[in-house]
């Protein structure tokens, strides 16, 4: 996606890259809150493992069995406290990796009993992360592994190398598996979340992300700003031209929106023909010229196209600490009907009007 939605795109997309961008950041640290049943389960077991191995094989089992409950114990402490959480679970991730393959290497290589829950962090990593972040835990995993195999037990991996090559092959099926499955997760969330006819965001997630911008604006002191705005006479041009001419309109109008905004303002399809822009940092009178450019943009898309499409816009603002979703919509919402009423084709603010034609 180009510009306007460039950052909550990659929210859709985020658990693909190895440290998401801030806005996914209350989703981990909500994640990091509550460790569900499934992981609850598998840390007892591997645990048990892990001591098991401690005390009657080998010391170095303590080392994944130690990080394993500072992870548990720390991590989500860690994670709500950080700017970025991402990158502290993924910092979490390798550093419980790194751990449980040295260990494994040192308490017996493939004759460890720890050799077989390696793969099981790349399962856990799946249901939590995206394909990269799997990717590059595994491939931690195997190049640690076999490193400190080779360093502790050289000569018996050379000599025999087909175990070995098994643990590895174990190891690439269940990431390869793991991959696909973190794929498909990440399709059905930006299917829940972009519209597919204009491949703009759709409402999911907005009163979120708007307490996100409401938290950076408390630190920052700045504002923020909300357009609301919808094409005029829509449903005459829908029964009147078909709804393929319709929809194109919408993808030319989502086009120019795009055009028109910064990568970190954000626009979303609420509705039919209606449209919204979240504006963090900006004045509401900056957000009223930023409207009247894009009006006069769909002024030009509709001559252009023979359509003679236009849009009315509403502009609302406020200070982040007195900043409410429902106000600021309510009051975009009354201006755009104001504007409506006023003859269409125009932007007006919550408190003075901008003049359209």
């Amino acid at each position: 996606m180009i510009g306007t939605g460039r950052r909550e795109e990659v929210e859709a997309r985020d658990f693909g890259s190895l440290a998401p961008p801030v806005v996914s950041r209350q989703r981990v640290v909500e994640r990091a809150g509550k460790v569900d049943r499934a992981t609850q389960v598998t840390a007892v077991m591997v645990g048990a493992i892990l001591l098991g191995t401690a005390i009657f094989r080998d010391a170095w089992a303590w080392l994944p069995l130690v990080v394993l409950l500072g992870v548990l114990a720390l991590g989500p402490f860690a994670i709500r406290r950080a700017a970025r959480p991402q990158v502290i679970e993924l910092t979490l991730s390798l550093l419980l990796t790194i751990a449980m393959a040295t260990a494994a290497g040192l308490t017996g290589g493939t004759s460890s009993p720890l050799v077989f829950l390696l793969p099981i962090g790349v399962v856990l990593n799946a249901r939590r992360a995206g394909p990269r972040p799997v990717a590059l835990c595994s491939l931690v995993t195997a190049v640690v592994f076999v490193g400190v195999s080779l360093a502790d037990h050289g000569s018996a991996v050379l000599g025999e190398p087909l175990p070995m090559l098994a643990v590895l092959v174990m190891q690439a099926g269940v990431t390869i598996a793991a991959i696909a499955l973190a794929g498909a997760e990440i399709d059905h969330r930006r299917a829940s979340i972009v519209d597919p006819l204009t491949g703009l965001l759709n409402r999911q997630g907005l009163v979120v992300r708007f307490e996100e911008l409401r938290q950076q604006a408390i630190v920052t002191a700045a504002p923020i700003t909300l357009i609301l705005f919808d094409l005029d006479h829509f449903k005459q041009i829908n029964d009147s031209r078909g709804h393929d001419v319709g929809d194109r309109i919408l993808r030319d109008v989502a086009d120019e929106v795009r055009r028109t905004l910064r990568a970190f303002e954000l626009v979303y399809r609420v509705g039919g023909e209606e449209f919204l822009i979240l504006l963090p940092g900006m004045e509401e009178w900056e957000a009223a010229n930023l409207a009247e450019r894009l009006r006069l943009g769909i002024v030009v898309l509709g001559q252009a196209t023979g359509t003679g499409v236009t849009a009315s816009f509403g502009v609302s603002s406020s200070d982040a600490a007195g900043a409410d979703f429902d106000r600021l919509y309510r009051q975009a919402d009354q201006a755009l009907y104001r504007a409506k009423r006023g003859g269409r084709d125009r932007v007006e603010m919550s408190g003075s009007t901008i003049v359209g034609h």
